[in-house]
């Protein structure tokens, strides 16, 4: 199964929440005003931080799980979940590209216990998904159920590793240079390690190889010209959301007049 698209298909009634929402520590950066169980529906086309889960990697990093919603109206609503250290803020990366995104979202809503938080979402089908976090905390105050952003955590006697793994942590964070990888993806559409693109030095981009999300590398964003990556035609253009592969089918992407696609692998160039 490929599991990214899995992710981003909400339609298909497959996609599952990350394995390590089974093992949070914490909740924090909670907004301020949405209450556990109402459908969030205002602002209308604007981002919002929700709030993040927190948890701790194979390295005994803290790090924590961002999510934003971009709520519907003119604009279908978007689900964005960006992984970063537990120090930094997630008002950070509210405009940011997320590591990985739900779209085509009708509503969201969230509901709050003692020791769990479920996101309930809907599709412009209208077919409903809930994923589970399970809160391995030992006290939360009396009004957590009532409010998310009066929940307070103390932290678990257990700590448990989650199968997540971001870059070491050094004093001062490495800026990635121009054509390093900085969220690879897969030819069978799996992200192998999180988006670091935010530590790019000066923007990056995405190559497309059919996937609906492609491999990414740091550098300035100049598609279709030689030599550089093909420009990646819109989904609803392609009217199929994946499996494209280069080597077989290249319409999922385009060239400027005058050059033609090349492959490699299931990436898309122009020469």
């Amino acid at each position: 199964m490929k599991l990214l698209i899995l992710f981003l298909l909400i339609s298909s009634g497959l996609a599952k929440e990350p394995l390590h929402w089974a093992h949070i520590i914490d909740v924090s950066d909670k907004h301020e005003f949405y209450k556990s169980g109402e459908i969030i529906s205002r602002p209308r086309d604007a981002w919002q931080s929700l709030f993040s889960l927190v948890y701790v990697d194979r390295n005994l990093s803290t790090i924590k799980d961002c999510l934003f919603y971009l709520v519907p109206g003119e604009l279908p609503g978007v689900v964005k979940i960006k992984t970063i250290y537990v120090e930094e803020k997630c008002d950070d990366y509210l405009l940011k590209p997320g590591d990985k995104e739900i779209r085509n979202l009708s509503s969201l809503q969230f509901s709050f216990s003692l020791e769990k938080l479920k996101l309930t979402f809907s599709g412009a089908d209208f077919k409903t998904q809930t994923w589970e976090a399970i809160i391995h905390s030992l006290k939360s105050s009396s009004s957590a159920q009532q409010n998310l952003s009066s929940a307070e955590f103390k932290g678990p006697k257990l700590i448990y590793l989650a199968p997540v793994i971001l870059p070491k942590k050094e004093k001062n964070k490495i800026v990635l240079k121009d054509n390093s990888l900085c969220h690879d993806i897969n030819d069978d559409c799996q992200e192998v390690t999180p988006s670091s693109c935010g530590r790019c030095k000066s923007s990056w981009y995405e190559t497309p190889n059919g996937c609906p999300i492609g491999p990414k590398f740091c550098g300035i964003h100049v598609c279709g010209e030689k030599g550089r990556p093909a420009c990646r035609r819109g989904m609803k253009w392609q009217r199929k959301e994946s499996d494209y592969d280069c080597r077989t089918d290249s319409t999922f992407a385009y060239c400027r007049k005058g050059l033609r696609i090349e492959c490699e692998g299931r990436k898309a160039y122009c020469r």
